[in-house]
């Protein structure tokens, strides 16, 4: 019942839906080597594993196909030998690393099995030479676990990588931080380019439910991305497709300025940079009917929100009274910008990477 539900449901979806080669083709690349998928490529990971996992030749040509099969295997072998051992290795360390590493010897069992069932199904085709009825079953039989297989991937498999893709790239981005945050702090489009290569770093200051709409975002005059003379560092868009503009200062971006009757205002870097989000905003709302027009991706202005990434928490250097004037006057603006530290944003990395 369910699944006749789906077919008439999902008809004018998968009818409608577009094919692009280029992301065939990231698919394709991807399928060579997984690990070098990032989390903008998540939505391409299922084409990968099925072209990874399929081998449509075993219908037709189930033999070259095994013997095909059982090269990449040795391959495979030789390559995992090198990544452990480093070259040559002794069957007594190669044994010493089975019973001692699972993951290790579950690689080794797995390659022994499936080096024995290629072996068998190449030794039954010279024995029976199967006609061609036979291997009309066995292309269908292909087909159907395949296709069933593509179910498994995409419930139980791909969630799994996702998480895994997500936390590699964090990982990654901590380590940027650390190696980086001083020798770039007052480097403004160094800290651009690695968000940018980073989508997920802005992502996760958005909620974790937005994706990145385009870079250098213009909010007036001609299209999103003609010669308007303001523009927006990023712009997100969430399930709604409600936009949202991001700008960046530098880490080093003073937060506070200089002392005034017991307390401190913001910087004149830090309130100049809300006025201009601002601005972009208001540009954007007044200009929203022509760009929506022309744009290739649709987003709305239902409340569009603003983020500033600037400076670093760690500059007030714990001063109880820099911290609450900071704090206050972050929270009356909050309503209309929201301002996020370096170290705050890169914190809520560290945090997710200890789950």
């Amino acid at each position: 019942m369910v699944l006749k539900m789906m077919d008439s449901g999902c008809a004018d979806y998968m009818g409608k839906k577009s094919f692009k080669l280029s992301d065939f083709v990231d698919s394709l690349f991807l399928s060579e080597d997984l690990r070098k998928a990032r989390p903008h490529d998540v939505e391409k990971l299922a084409t990968a594993l099925s072209i990874k996992l399929s081998h449509p030749g075993f219908a037709e040509e189930p033999k070259e196909t095994a013997e095909y099969l059982l090269c990449l295997l040795e391959e495979k072998v030789e390559q995992k030998v090198y990544e452990v051992f480093g070259g040559q290795v002794s069957n007594k360390a190669f044994s010493k690393k089975c019973s001692s590493d699972p993951v290790f010897r579950s690689f080794i069992t797995a390659t022994i099995r499936a080096r024995k069932s290629l072996s068998d199904l190449i030794d039954y085709v010279d024995a029976e030479e199967p006609d061609l009825p036979a291997l009309g079953l066995v292309g269908q039989v292909v087909e159907a676990i395949e296709d069933f297989n593509s179910v498994v991937v995409t419930d139980d498999v791909l969630p799994l990588i996702e998480r895994g893709i997500y936390a590699s790239d964090v990982a990654r981005a901590l380590e940027v931080w650390a190696t980086s945050r001083e020798a770039k702090k007052g480097d403004e489009g160094f800290w651009q380019e690695e968000f940018e290569s980073r989508k997920g770093v802005l992502e996760r200051l958005l909620g974790g439910h937005a994706v990145l709409l385009q870079s250098e975002f213009h909010v007036a005059g001609t299209d999103t991305s003609g010669a308007g003379g303001l523009r927006a560092d990023f712009a997100f868009l969430n399930k709604t497709n409600n936009i949202s503009l991001v700008e960046i200062k530098a880490p080093d971006t003073k937060l506070l300025g200089s002392k005034y009757r017991g307390t401190y205002p913001l910087s004149k870097d830090v309130s100049g940079a809300i006025s201009q989000v601002l601005i972009q905003r208001s540009e954007l709302m007044k200009h929203y009917f022509q760009k929506q027009h022309r744009t290739p991706v649709s987003f709305e202005v239902f409340s569009p929100r603003c983020f500033l990434i600037a400076g670093n928490l760690d500059s007030l250097e714990a001063d109880p009274v820099k911290l609450k004037a900071f704090e206050v006057q972050r929270q009356a603006v909050a309503s209309h910008v929201n301002i996020v530290t370096f170290d705050e944003l890169y914190q809520q990395f560290a945090t997710f990477n200890q789950m």
